[in-house]
């Protein structure tokens, strides 16, 4: 009886099963560390924001507080008077975290590689999503009529709102492939090249066997 052979895994699939596992594991880790980090995350941006806030709005209106991992936007209503006008959630700030489990899981990339463009990722990432927050709500105070605009800038808002909303979700996916595009490239050209090597031995196996079993078959 013949035992039928298994079929070894695809480097293509072995690869891919790899990186989804680290992923998975680093980003559920990390998930339970956010409740500790965000206050001290969401403290920062307050602070960043702020700034833009005050280069962006002339005279300045906005008010940011930090409570805790939620940052506030509160308006001036009048002399000493201020509003809650909105907030953000401890999740606004949450992308750094599956951009650090798509950077550890990434195959081929050494580990100052790793932790350089990991870096500068969580800088830009960081400041895109700071940068969401003060273009978020200026385009509310438009849409809402505290702030005048143009009648042409009026009827594009809400294309506006959903182009800034769409960067800001896609910047993570977006910074990782940018930084590790040439990486996965060469992976895959190392396992293409891999699979052809395999496959020119197996073919060279094959013409040894056959030219021995033709040389016993003439003797």
């Amino acid at each position: 009886m013949f035992r039928a052979r298994a079929n070894p895994v695809s480097p293509w699939v072995a690869m891919l099963l790899r990186f989804v596992a680290v992923f998975v594991a680093v980003l559920i880790l990390l998930a339970f560390s956010w409740p500790v980090v965000a206050p001290a995350i969401t403290r920062l941006a307050t602070d960043v924001a702020r700034v833009g806030f005050h280069v962006i709005e002339s005279p300045n209106v906005s008010v940011l507080e930090a409570r805790g991992d939620e940052l506030w936007v509160h308006r001036i209503v009048g002399p000493g008077q201020i509003k809650p006008f909105t907030w953000f959630d401890r999740y606004t700030f949450f992308a750094l975290i599956p951009l650090v489990a798509l950077f550890a899981a990434t195959p081929g990339l050494g580990w100052i590689k790793r932790f350089t463009r990991l870096a500068i990722s969580l800088v830009l990432l960081f400041l895109i999503q700071t940068s969401y927050v003060v273009v978020s709500v200026q385009l509310t105070y438009a849409a809402i009529g505290l702030t005048t605009v143009g009648p042409i800038a009026a009827r594009m808002l809400n294309g506006w709102q959903v182009l800034v909303r769409v960067l800001w979700e896609a910047a993570p996916l977006v910074l990782w492939g940018a930084f590790t595009a040439s990486t996965w490239t060469r992976q895959l050209r190392g396992i293409r090249e891999g699979h052809k090597l395999h496959r020119e031995a197996q073919s060279k196996g094959i013409k040894v066997l056959r030219t021995e079993a033709r040389k016993g078959w003439e003797s």
